[in-house]
């Protein structure tokens, strides 16, 4: 059977990624998105989400590895963790990977993503029956508001900030992560790519600054997202997110200390991507 060919649209930049499939698993679509499953020669199986894939068998633990262990070994004793969307699971498999990690609870709103995870993705949605996770069917800017001093980690595993996604990248939403954190708490958050969402990475960084005292930056490629070089957001009450508070014991596939240590930009990059003196 030859392939067919499913292009993606990306929401804000004029390209076009183009996979070829040999197959279509699932097709649906839940109170808040289309949800697709489809089979790759190459890249195995993937999960798209309104036209946009979200991961691949192939390289999916690049963007959960790296989303979760900087800020998880930048704290000292991470022992409650709340994780906002990541329905698949990828980002709960790797933050219950720590020894330390006595509760982690997953608010992802669209119930379906995690019921289609379970079913074709079980290598991602693998620690869903752990005893430390709690998996809530919520809206998590809803959630977060009702808790104060609570959490040692906050990660935000969100679509494209887009639609019912957007109030996650806001100023106020930031604001209720703060407060949801413990004293040292610290936050992270996928900020889409260098290249191509510029204006995005600064509008995030500029909000967590409001917020918080500690701000940063780091990247890693992700070769099934828009312009491979994708950032993630830091922002931490206490600890500065370069520098490794434990011993890194986890088993990783890309993620480790050296990689942690060259991930961030270097500060002069920084400030000029902060301060709009890098341009193209």
């Amino acid at each position: 059977m030859k392939d067919v060919y499913f292009m993606e649209r990306d929401p804000y930049a004029p390209i076009r990624h183009c996979y070829g499939i040999s197959k279509i698993l699932y097709e649906g679509k839940s109170k808040y998105q289309e949800i697709q499953v489809v089979e790759s020669h190459y890249f195995g199986k993937m999960l798209i989400l309104d036209g946009v894939v979200q991961f691949t068998e192939k390289n999916e633990f690049f963007y959960h590895e790296m989303l979760t262990h900087p800020v998880m070994f930048a704290h000292k004793n991470p022992q409650n963790v709340l994780i906002i969307g990541g329905g698949d699971g990828g980002i709960l498999r790797e933050v219950l990977k720590h020894k330390t990690v006595k509760k982690a609870v997953l608010v992802d709103i669209d119930k379906d993503v995690v019921e289609v995870s379970k079913k074709f993705f079980p290598t991602v949605a693998c620690s869903m029956d752990d005893p430390r996770a709690i998996i809530l069917n919520e809206d998590g800017f809803k959630y977060i508001q009702d808790y104060k001093n609570e959490f040692d980690v906050i990660i935000v595993d969100s679509t494209d900030p887009v639609g019912f996604a957007h109030v996650l990248t806001t100023e106020e939403f930031f604001k209720y992560v703060f407060e949801a954190l413990k004293e040292d708490g610290i936050y992270v958050g996928q900020s889409e790519s260098l290249h191509y969402h510029l204006d995005i990475v600064v509008r995030f960084q500029k909000a967590l600054k409001k917020n918080f005292p500690i701000v940063d930056l780091y990247t890693t490629v992700i070769p099934v997202y828009a312009g491979y070089w994708w950032s993630f957001s830091v922002g931490s009450k206490v600890y500065n997110p370069r520098e490794i508070s434990r011993d890194v014991d986890v088993e990783t596939r890309f993620y480790s200390d050296e990689i942690h240590k060259n991930a961030f930009l270097p500060p002069n990059f920084y400030q000029k991507v902060l301060n709009g003196t890098f341009k193209y």
